[in-house]
């Protein structure tokens, strides 16, 4: 049901709910018990909402890495949403989380990542047909690439004030020129995985989920979210311990 109160109103009561979902899963068995079977995550295709423990592992990357999804929420997309031999792709590869999760289940992935010293530290780990690019994912058109049955990323977040971020005020509008530029390679029945979180700062609190939900919606049709809760303390987002994945057909 549409809420018919404030534009506040309704953030206080969406965040209300989300920190709810933070303490279900706390008090569940999943966050507080310490055996295999209590760590286990609830399937994608299961639920509307998963609760992982969400710590980063560590890397020898030589500078900043905690900007990364855990690799156990890589996993599970994967399961739920490709099969061994199919193609990935990550537009915003980062340091290549995604990619070398694909890589070790058998899936062949492709990633775009402008940083020289983050892209360097990804190809190392990665063998052919695997690949990533140093290159921003506008540069996707010139490279010869296969059809995509899964596209899973996290996106660069903007600031809680566009003007003062560095990408610019223009950075919904280039979201959705992204992911148009995207829609092309995918696989007929493949699916788009972004993982995005809402940004609560000294600044104010932004609903990135809900934007981004919108924009990307423009070009791919939104078939669910499903809301990732960490139980570790690891923050899943800037201010927050719980993300979405919102997932999306062609």
């Amino acid at each position: 049901m549409a809420c018919r109160r404030s534009i506040p109103s309704c953030w206080s009561a969406y965040r209300a709910m989300r920190l709810a979902l933070v303490d279900l899963a706390r008090s569940s068995s999943i966050a507080t018990a310490p055996s295999p079977e209590a760590r286990a995550v609830t399937n994608l295709l299961d639920s509307d909402w998963i609760a992982i423990d969400g710590t980063l592992d560590a890397i020898d990357f030589d500078g900043f890495a905690d900007d990364r999804s855990p690799a156990e929420l890589a996993r599970q997309v994967l399961n739920a949403y490709s099969r061994p031999g199919d193609w990935m792709l990550d537009p915003f590869a980062g340091l290549g989380t995604g990619l070398i999760t694909a890589q070790a289940m058998g899936r062949h992935c492709i990633g775009f990542e402008p940083n020289a010293a983050r892209a360097d530290w990804v190809r190392e780990r990665l063998w052919p047909p695997n690949r990533i690019i140093q290159a921003p994912i506008e540069a996707l058109g010139v490279h010869d690439v296969s059809r995509f049955a899964l596209v899973y990323t996290s996106p660069p977040y903007p600031m809680v004030n566009l003007e003062d971020d560095p990408w610019g005020p223009s950075y919904f509008e280039d979201m959705q020129a992204i992911f148009a530029s995207i829609a092309p390679h995918m696989a007929p029945g493949g699916r788009l995985v972004v993982e995005v979180s809402n940004i609560l700062t000294e600044d104010g609190y932004r609903l990135l989920v809900g934007q981004m939900a919108e924009t990307i919606g423009r070009v791919f049709r939104l078939e669910r979210e499903v809301v990732r809760i960490n139980t570790s303390g690891w923050p899943a987002g800037p201010g927050v311990q719980h993300s979405s994945l919102l997932i999306f057909g062609g």
